[in-house]
């Protein structure tokens, strides 16, 4: 572990925030395997199970740029503890409905699926811009590694634990593990002592803007800055292609493994699909510090998409578990280079007033196109099948590595503080 990295364990604000994280972290990995495969379970319908991919990815467009604004003008870590406890809540329905009428039906757990992404706009737009004040902005890389790699080692572990406790319980106490996360994940928030809000200048009561007024031009401001660099405006609009492929890609994993690998009824296999996915995404993030040591960060983002795009093809032509998993932990890979050295180049280019507004607008239009992929790959998968629809989206990351090249990724520098 690196010099910066060891200091982090010094703090103990961030401590309690790396370990909310492990928790969301979590729960958030048992759901991602119990709620799809308890939709497929019940429907065996690729466009049921799209729906709730999309569910999923859909609060971030809609709520995206209202959710930017109230982080940088409200209260982060109440925004945050009231999204985790409204998690909770919602999570809980599920197993208290298979309780008291004996299941939870497929639109209740679409509903599920779009009401807790909700809550997670508003909880990342807030969490974005704590983190940049726990640690500061020489911190962000270590910080965002150390976080990212643990996600990803807990979600290589999470989905087969799901999977058991789908196989010895059923999905729905899956799920409600997910929920008490969520409410221990709330109360390490609350302990945590310092300050998640920038040093603000002291504005008279009657001089503040009306509320609408205010956000509005918050919102304004953050996409007129993101339009105006250069870099930033690559970044996302390249994201908005990448999440429509990986909307399409990770919404269809289920139907996949069921049609394709042939284990419909067998959630320890999917939760080991999912787990490949999580290594490729773990030795992804261990890297990228060493990688931006040594690379032009813009020009990481292109060796991403073009990865994403070759395993994706080979993802598409594989019909067995090993070669279907190598390729799934390459393509997840490819996918977090392109993620989280976005998030991090975006990190360290934005003001500190606009870290909320920029982030959540950015994410907006970036993750705007994952519901868009999520449903046109699963009316693709049924009308011409699971591997035509991967190999055409396959296509895609290819394309759009090569427009990349043509961006500003390809020539910039960071500057050194």
């Amino acid at each position: 572990m690196s010099l910066m990295g060891s200091s982090l364990w010094k703090d103990g604000g961030f401590k309690r925030y790396y370990f909310f994280n492990l928790l969301s972290y979590f729960g958030s990995g048992l759901s991602m395997v119990a709620l799809p495969f308890y939709i497929y379970e019940q429907t065996s319908s690729p466009i049921y199970t799209a729906l709730a991919a999309a569910s999923t990815s859909l609060p971030y467009l809609l709520f995206g740029l209202f959710a930017g604004a109230l982080a940088d003008s409200g209260n982060r870590k109440r925004i945050m503890i009231a999204s985790d406890l409204f998690c909770a809540a919602v999570l809980a329905s599920v197993p208290a409905a298979a309780v008291i009428v004996g299941y939870a039906s497929p639109w209740h757990l679409i509903a599920v699926s779009f009401l807790t992404a909700a809550a997670f706009v508003g909880f990342d737009s807030a969490s974005h811009g704590a983190l940049l004040q726990l640690v500061g902005r020489q911190k962000l890389p270590a910080a965002n590694s150390l976080l990212i790699s643990s996600d990803t080692v807990v979600r290589i572990g999470s989905p087969v634990i799901a999977g058991g406790i789908i196989a010895a319980f059923g999905a729905e106490w899956a799920i409600a593990v997910t929920a008490v996360c969520y409410l221990l994940s709330a109360l390490l928030i609350w302990s945590i002592r310092q300050s998640f809000q920038p040093p603000r200048t002291p504005i008279a009561a009657e001089l503040r803007p009306k509320l609408l007024q205010k956000l509005h031009a918050d919102i304004r401001e953050g996409l007129s800055y993101i339009w105006s660099e250069p870099l930033i405006r690559s970044l996302t609009l390249l994201g908005f292609g990448n999440s429509f492929v990986g909307g399409a890609a990770v919404g269809l994993i289920v139907v996949y493994g069921a049609r394709v690998l042939g284990f419909a009824d067998d959630a320890p296999q999917l939760g080991m699909l999912l787990t490949c996915g999580s290594l490729g995404a773990l030795l992804a993030s261990l890297s990228l510090p060493k990688l931006r040591n040594r690379f032009m960060p813009g020009r990481i983002t292109i060796a991403g998409l073009a990865i994403s795009g070759a395993s994706l093809f080979g993802f598409a032509l594989s019909g067995e578990m090993i070669a279907a998993s190598l390729f799934y932990l390459l393509w997840n890979a490819g996918s977090t280079l392109i993620i989280v050295n976005g998030i991090t180049l975006r990190q360290q280019l934005t003001p500190d007033h606009l870290q909320g507004r920029v982030h959540a607008s950015s994410r907006m239009i970036a993750y705007g196109g994952s519901p868009f992929g999520s449903l046109s790959g699963g009316m693709a998968a049924a009308w011409i099948g699971v591997q035509p629809s991967y190999s055409f989206m396959a296509l895609l990351m290819i394309v759009l590595s090569a427009i990349a090249i043509r961006t500003p990724l390809q020539t910039y520098i960071m500057k050194k503080d």
